[in-house]
Formats: C-alpha cells, sequence, structure tokens
C-alpha cells in the first residue's frame, strides 16, 4: 500500500515508475534506509574494519564492486556512528550510492579528475583513494558554507593532494576545457531517492515545478562537466532521484544538442535491483542509448539512484 503522507503528484508518478514488487521494495527503503561503510584507514589494515563490524554483531556484507566496503542493511545509524572506528574516521558511514557514483568513474592512478559538485567531501576521498595519491584532483563546490564544511572532511580523513574550489559549477566547462580524464557530476536534485517517510523534512520542498528547473540547471551542469573532458575521457552524471526528467531526459538533451561529441557507455557495476534507464517517458521518447545507463531502485541494500557514463569522442 503506497505511503498516503507523500505528495499525491510523487505517487502517481512512482507507480508509473515501479512493478508492484519494486514499489514494496522501496517502501522497505524508505521506511529505514539502508547503510553503508567503507574502511578510510590504512588499506593493508582494512581486517580490523571487518573485525569491528562482526564484533558488534552487525551483518556486514562485502561491496563487490567496491573494495573494503559493506553493506549493513535496514537499521538504526545509532547502531554503526558510535562504534571507535567510526569515531576515529577510519569506518566512514556513506551511501551506496555516493560509492557508486565514484566506481563507475574507473578511475586509475594518473588520471586527473574534477569533481564537480563536490561537498560534503565523501566521495572527493573516494577519487583520490582510487588514485592513490598521482594525479590531479579538483573539487568543486557552489556553496562557501559547503566548501568549509567538506575541507573539515576531508582534513579528518588525511585526505592531501586536493585542489578545492568554490564557484558556479557551469563555469568550470569554460575555465577548465579539456584537463581531465574523468569528471563526477552528481548534481544537486529533487532527492527522492532520499525520502524518508518518518521525516516529512525529507521531501516537503518536493513540486513538479521545481524538478522542472532542477533539470535545467543539471543539463548546464552535466555540459560544463563534459567540456572539462579531453577526448576520450569519462564523466559520470548521477543522481538521488527517480524523476526521469532529472535522469534520462537531461542525458538525452545533452547528447542530442552535440555541443560536444559524446557517446553513452554502459555501467559495469554488479549493483543489485537495476533496471535500464528509459528510452520513453510520458509520451515522449529518448535515445535508445538510455538502455545502457542504470536505474538503482530501492532494497534492504541501496536508495534509489540514477547513473550515466559518458565519453568525450574529440
Amino acid at each position: 500500500m503506497l505511503p498516503s503522507q507523500l505528495p499525491g503528484d510523487f505517487l502517481k508518478r512512482i507507480s508509473e515508475l515501479l512493478s508492484p514488487q519494486e514499489l514494496s521494495a522501496w517502501i522497505v527503503s524508505a521506511s529505514c534506509p539502508p547503510l553503508a561503510v567503507r574502511w578510510t584507514g590504512d588499506p593493508t589494515s582494512a581486517a580490523q574494519g571487518a573485525a569491528a563490524l562482526a564484533a558488534a554483531g552487525l551483518d556486514a556484507t562485502p561491496v563487490p564492486w567496491c573494495a573494503q566496503a559493506w553493506s549493513l542493511g535496514c537499521i538504526p545509524r545509532s547502531r554503526v556512528s558510535r562504534l571507535p572506528l567510526v569515531s576515529a574516521q577510519q569506518l566512514f558511514l556513506q551511501s551506496l550510492s555516493s560509492m557508486a557514483a565514484v566506481m563507475a568513474l574507473d578511475v586509475r592512478p594518473g588520471h586527473d579528475v574534477l569533481d564537480l559538485c563536490a561537498a560534503p567531501g565523501g566521495k572527493t576521498s573516494l577519487i583520490r583513494r582510487q588514485q592513490q595519491g598521482r594525479g590531479m584532483l579538483v573539487a568543486n563546490e557552489l556553496s562557501r558554507a559547503r566548501t568549509v564544511r567538506m575541507k573539515k572532511v576531508l582534513a579528518r580523513l588525511n585526505i592531501e593532494g586536493v585542489e578545492v574550489l568554490t564557484g558556479p559549477g557551469a563555469s568550470m566547462g569554460s575555465t577548465h576545457e579539456r584537463c581531465f580524464d574523468r569528471v563526477l557530476a552528481d548534481v544537486p536534485c529533487s532527492g527522492e531517492g532520499r525520502f524518508h517517510l518518518s521525516d516529512a523534512a525529507t521531501w516537503s520542498r518536493w513540486s513538479l515545478a521545481g524538478i522542472r528547473g532542477l533539470a535545467k540547471r543539471q543539463a548546464t551542469l552535466l555540459e560544463s562537466a563534459c567540456k572539462t573532458l579531453r577526448p576520450g575521457g569519462v564523466a559520470v552524471y548521477a543522481t538521488c532521484t527517480m524523476a526521469p526528467e532529472e535522469n534520462e531526459r537531461v542525458v538525452d538533451r545533452v547528447v542530442r544538442r552535440g555541443r560536444i561529441p559524446l557517446e553513452i557507455l554502459p555501467v559495469d557495476l554488479q549493483l543489485t535491483s537495476t533496471k535500464p534507464g528509459l528510452h520513453r517517458w510520458q509520451g515522449r521518447s529518448m535515445l535508445p542509448e538510455m538502455a545502457r545507463t542504470v536505474r538503482v531502485l530501492g532494497d534492504t541494500e541501496t536508495t534509489p539512484f540514477y547513473i550515466a557514463r559518458l565519453r568525450r569522442t574529440g
């Protein structure tokens, strides 16, 4: 049964997007959002993290596509946040969606990387770990207050070698054109994937008008991200929402414009509860290659999110 406290327009749309079985799984996820952690201490000592989780009686399942990370399922956050290794910032609470967005980038040591909308910094720290200290990493954030908080997160995690910028991501395509091998555009969105059924604040600002406004901004950010790529470089576009206007339609718009030559790549992660991106929504067709993008559905491991991989071909 659909949760009646959510906006009526949202409930109508989600019934079109999800099958009855998928909808039931999403309700479980939105009732108690699943948690995950990753090891941020010395990589050779990750066994300490696994041992600490086991000693706390947590059912920690290794994440197959992200080394030294564990899915904890739908449990109260307090059971994890008070662990000593979490307090010491050696185990870092981070959603699987954030980890997946980074892992889809396929960052290698020596790659130059841009995190376009970087705060609060968890994704930036994982990118730097994938770089193994080699290659340029620029973390950009629009809000000065969020930039300050991000610097504190990076400092607590002992992350060095990151150039932190404060400014509009839409300008990066002009100021840093053809500078990067990888770009992460995990953009501001309507946040439908983070709705918590017991917290009205998580959906209080949701509206169809808001989705339309966000979609315009997102297309600008994605185009800027792709401009910063070197030929052959890869951008990952990600959101934590289910709205096709903010997901497939944004990618479709930027690719069809043709201002930057782009190829849509498959997302090769062993994620649970996924389905291909839509190529049609509310009577409007999109590129068939949208099926290479991925919609991750809410369940006991993940909250809903969307990932698209784009390669600049020239």
